[in-house]
């Protein structure tokens, strides 16, 4: 753990601190995550910053928004990444890599990987929308948007859910957004591969940036080139390419923000004066599939179901209490969910008291405190949870929440995530990242 930033102590000085970080990444048309170690424009990082950008310089907000979506492909898919010409050797696996250069369907004037994230934008243009300061003007702006994120979630459930569940499955562990979740171990027991003759040579760079025990281990990134390897090799070719794929998971953080950002299109689509009833049927569709298929009785919340073995998979993350962002569970089952928030597995003892909230839960095989998804304390799921929460009308646990991630970043600085324990607590990964100090921002500003 790090801790290099010195301690800001107001609401004031984190917001200016908050701002330096977002100024110091910001590469012109979009910011980058973190100095060093992401380096061109992520997915959903760009929804978040966006957050981060509106209340000061609403411009730079819309303009993270149209430099990811300058990258859509044809069929609708946002990519994960959007490369930067200028810092092309500097990550892997590089635009290179992925071998999407003059793939039918891909824009031209664009670099991107060939997966995709989460799909924030839709919420995240609703909240845009707030904060316009001139409407009129920003509308077109607007207009543009949300025909894009239309096409966005027309792919998810066209290419995405081949049997029109309302549940679009993921292809990869960074499409989930949570790369090194214990939820992929269980889901690779069943795929197996040779990592001699089927993982191509790779060099990774982000240990160049972060100490080893803060990333994922070897295993695991070969586990993910193993299956880019896969994609790229077929081209990207979609649907012909799912019939035989061995990773397709219904995961239900993915599903539920999916879900919420129909209910935010819909909203936006009303002030354009467009037809929203396809939005409504998915968001309905989505929540009740959700419900349906990636609830577990026994734990008292959403784990994700994977499509190649036909089963659940049962363990307990943070993930699975994302559901109350789209209003899925009802009462029985959010008053379940807010009780596993505030039981040991996410808060700890008062022998051992943790900060919420733990990306993976605190008693789980595969915890980690310090390692990349498999225990730490990020910021943009508790932000996320936060407004699920209000939405229960759960305002002292959300408040909770939001006091929690503020005091980490009071006392350690802007870090990708933070170690979960109170009593060993500090920074994890990089520091100076930019979707810590965008929602920071969106915080403070209410």
């Amino acid at each position: 753990m790090n801790d290099r930033f010195s301690e800001p102590k107001t609401e004031t000085d984190l917001l200016k601190e908050a701002r330096r970080v977002l100024q110091h990444n910001l590469l012109g048309a979009f910011t980058k995550p973190a100095p060093s170690l992401y380096p061109h424009q992520w997915n959903w990082d760009a929804g978040f910053i966006a957050l981060g950008w509106a209340p000061t310089n609403f411009k730079q907000a819309c303009s993270e928004m149209t430099a990811l979506f300058r990258g859509q492909w044809s069929n609708g898919m946002v990519p994960q990444i959007v490369f930067s010409v200028k810092n092309s050797g500097k990550y892997f696996p590089g635009y290179r890599f992925w071998e999407t250069q003059g793939l039918p369907g891909k824009p031209r004037n664009a670099r991107t990987s060939g997966l995709t994230m989460p799909a924030v934008h839709g919420f995240v243009l609703q909240r845009l929308l707030e904060q316009a300061p001139d409407v009129r003007e920003a509308r077109p702006f607007f207009r543009r948007m949300y025909d894009r994120v239309l096409l966005l979630h027309d792919y998810l459930y066209t290419l995405r859910d081949p049997h029109g569940e309302g549940l679009a499955f993921i292809c990869h562990p960074w499409e989930s957004g949570m790369d090194n979740l214990p939820t992929w171990e269980t889901v690779f027991e069943t795929i197996h591969f040779d990592p001699e003759k089927d993982v191509p040579a790779y060099e990774r760079m982000d240990l160049q940036h972060v100490d080893a025990p803060f990333r994922p281990r070897k295993e695991s990134y070969d586990r993910y080139i193993y299956l880019v390897n896969i994609l790229r090799k077929s081209h990207y070719k979609k649907p012909e390419l799912w019939n035989d794929y061995p990773f397709k998971v219904q995961e239900p953080m993915f599903n539920a923000i999916l879900s919420h950002s129909n209910e935010a299109m819909m909203e936006l689509g009303k002030w354009l004066g467009k037809d929203t009833g396809q939005l409504r049927e998915w968001h309905e569709q989505t929540n009740k599939a959700i419900n349906d298929k990636l609830w577990d009785e026994q734990r008292g919340v959403y784990v994700s179901f994977d499509l190649v073995q036909q089963r659940q998979v049962p363990v307990v993350t943070a993930a699975g209490l994302i559901p109350l962002l789209s209003g899925a569970p009802d009462q029985v089952r959010a008053e379940r969910l807010t009780a596993l928030l505030q039981n040991p597995k996410f808060s700890g003892t008062a022998e051992n008291p943790a900060w919420l909230c733990a990306s993976t839960a605190l008693d789980d095989p595969g915890f980690d405190p310090f390692r990349y998804w498999r225990g730490p304390v990020w910021i943009n799921m508790n932000w996320m949870m936060y407004h699920a929460l209000l939405r229960y009308n759960q305002p002292a646990l959300a408040a909770r929440l939001r006091d929690d991630s503020l005091e980490l970043v009071r006392r350690h600085g802007f870090w990708e995530y933070y170690n979960p324990w109170k009593k060993q607590s500090g920074g994890c990964g990089t520091d100076q990242f930019s979707w810590t100090a965008a929602l920071v921002i969106d915080w403070l500003r209410q």
